[in-house]
């Protein structure tokens, strides 16, 4: 009994810091580029709908990845080894996309849009495929620190890449062209730290035997029983519809930060990179309070908290005159977005059943990334039909709205159970 417990205490700690590496080598390989996609599609002559197409795109090509990605992986031997594919496929856009330079110039931006969209077809199983495996890896009373761990190193990371890269692009070139060769060599760079992310992926161990394959028609019979059974499941099925009308209002956001950031307070990659370490910063230094609080309070509380703070982002940009300002109030971002992420996985984990996992997540991803599919396109339309700030403000409503159903949920929840 000893040995057992000693061997599987020895595994978790493995897993952990092999947590650690991964969330590493994934946050160089995304922050290398990510940050800038909306400068460097400004650089080759993006519109306010490019921009907004770089994010509804992802998520429109996301919803179709979802369900076969669920099947394949929910079916396979091993989570880790059908997931390590599916992450290739996605870095191996990286190398695709370093030609977009040298296509017509006209072409460029809705090029780059679509490679991006397409990235996000296999990223997204891939991500889907990962939390499905943290599910098995990791016991509901080692997940909340695992997690944590996690987001504190790859935010350190973070800042580190984000900064550099924020002042190569800003310091080293001459010229256009001389930046535009620099973000070429950047996406090759983050091929690269993808392949490591991979080889840390399938380096995960298990305490348990992997699954058992099925066959196919006993797979879908299986699935289909999940599917039905999903109605049943109150808590989850609370869970997102309160988690669907916040990231409505999340989503409208995103090209209108862009848009105010780059065409409206015409920030450079520099800035761009100090805004996001901002971010970051404050993200680093309350990781761990905000998987303390949630052990303390419950997650259901602690979400709820953590998306009011989130909730008055956009009224905060209405308010930044310079780029300074801008920095201060990412901050508050910060601290909300490092709340929000962490305690939204681990109660997805904590309201999806252990088995058929992963159609669960598939089910709840869908939902929200079909929502990230309307949600950027109607934010511009929106901004054209009235202005910037009105639909920041509308923004921030939303979101206040999807606060409020977290709280309404948590004391609904307490009364029930």
């Amino acid at each position: 009994m000893l040995m057992k417990k000693f061997n599987t205490t020895d595994i978790t700690d493995s897993n952990i810091k092999n947590n650690i590496y991964n969330g590493i080598a994934f946050s160089i390989s995304i922050n290398l580029v990510k940050p800038y996609l909306a400068k460097f599609a400004e650089r080759m002559g993006a519109s306010d709908y490019h921009f907004a197409l770089l994010n509804s795109l992802p998520a429109l090509l996301s919803v179709f990845a979802f369900l076969p990605g669920a099947l394949l992986i929910e079916a396979a031997r091993s989570k880790t080894k059908i997931t390590s594919k599916f992450l290739f496929a996605q870095k191996l856009v990286y190398l695709i996309i370093v030609a977009v330079p040298f296509v017509t110039k006209v072409y460029q931006p809705i090029l780059f849009v679509l490679l991006i969209g397409l990235m996000n077809f296999p990223g997204s199983v891939a991500i889907m495929g990962y939390q499905s495996s943290i599910g098995d890896i990791f016991r509901p009373e080692h997940r909340g620190r695992a997690m944590s761990l996690r987001n504190r190193y790859s935010d350190c990371c973070r800042l580190i890449i984000t900064f550099i890269s924020g002042q190569i692009l800003t310091l080293v070139p001459k010229t256009p062209e001389d930046t535009i060769f620099l973000y070429q060599i950047f996406f090759v760079i983050a091929f690269i730290f993808g392949v490591i992310e991979i080889i840390t992926l399938l380096k995960f161990r298990y305490d348990k035997k992997e699954n058992e394959e099925l066959g196919k028609g006993e797979y879908f019979h299986n699935f289909v029983h999940t599917i039905k059974e999903i109605p049943k499941r109150k808590k989850y099925v609370s869970f997102l519809a309160c988690s669907l009308l916040f990231h409505f209002g999340w989503q409208m956001g995103w090209p209108l930060f862009s848009i105010y950031t780059i065409k409206h307070l015409g920030a450079n990659e520099s800035w761009i990179s100090v805004i996001a370490i901002a971010s970051g910063a404050s993200s680093i230094l309350t990781t761990t309070l905000w998987a303390k609080l949630a052990d303390k309070i419950g997650n259901s509380l602690a979400l709820a908290i953590a998306t009011l703070g989130m909730s008055i982002t956009p009224i905060l940009y209405t308010f930044a005159r310079s780029l300074t300002y801008l920095v201060v109030f990412n901050i508050i971002v910060g601290i909300s977005v490092a709340g929000t992420i962490l305690i939204l996985f681990n109660l997805l984990l904590e309201v999806t059943p252990d088995k058929n996992r992963t159609v669960y997540i598939a089910v709840y991803s869908i939902a929200i990334n079909t929502s990230a599919a309307i949600a950027p396109l109607f934010s511009v339309w929106l901004k054209d039909m009235t202005s910037l700030y009105y639909a920041l403000i509308i923004v921030s409503i939303i979101r206040i709205c999807g606060s409020c159903a977290f709280f309404v949920r948590n004391i609904r929840i307490k009364k029930v159970y």
